[in-house]
């Protein structure tokens, strides 16, 4: 899932992007003595310098917002972790690691997720410590995430 900072850090790169093949198109320009105003070349440089002070400025914005959760699901209303925007990717993560029958590596992932309190994690987690053969652990997960409703 894109949450809404990573599609103005995409936005920025794009404009980013822009600007550097504009000012390549310029000095290509001027290595063929291709005739420039020193008008228009003056302009080019103006506006690369302020979207450039402007991506400068919008990241440093995002860097001081605050991370959100971006999973969706009720029962991670309860999460305070202020690290919340990561444990859909944590999910994503051991999600992945369990379709490859990788469950240690999910193990991982799924325990970080469910010691920032998410549900539906401590009931993966207890899947895949079935799995792994451990389950008194896996029960203890699985009787957690039920209290919480999961």
């Amino acid at each position: 899932m894109v949450n809404r900072g990573n599609r103005l850090r995409y936005v920025m790169w794009f404009v980013l992007a822009g600007v550097v093949l504009l000012l390549a198109a310029l000095i290509v320009a001027i290595a063929m003595d291709v005739e420039i105003s020193t008008a228009a070349s003056a302009t080019i440089l103006a506006v690369c310098g302020v979207v450039s002070a402007a991506l400068v400025v919008g990241s440093r914005a995002l860097a001081q917002q605050p991370i959100v959760g971006t999973d969706q699901s009720g029962d991670s209303a309860q999460v305070t972790d202020p690290s919340a925007g990561n444990i859909s990717n944590w999910m994503f993560l051991a999600d992945a690691y369990v379709e490859r029958q990788e469950y240690e590596s999910a193990e991982r992932f799924y325990r970080r997720a469910s010691d920032a309190g998410h549900t539906p994690a401590m009931a993966r987690l207890g899947e895949v410590l079935y799995e792994l053969g451990r389950d008194d652990e896996a029960a203890y997960y699985r009787d957690k995430a039920r209290e919480f409703g999961g």
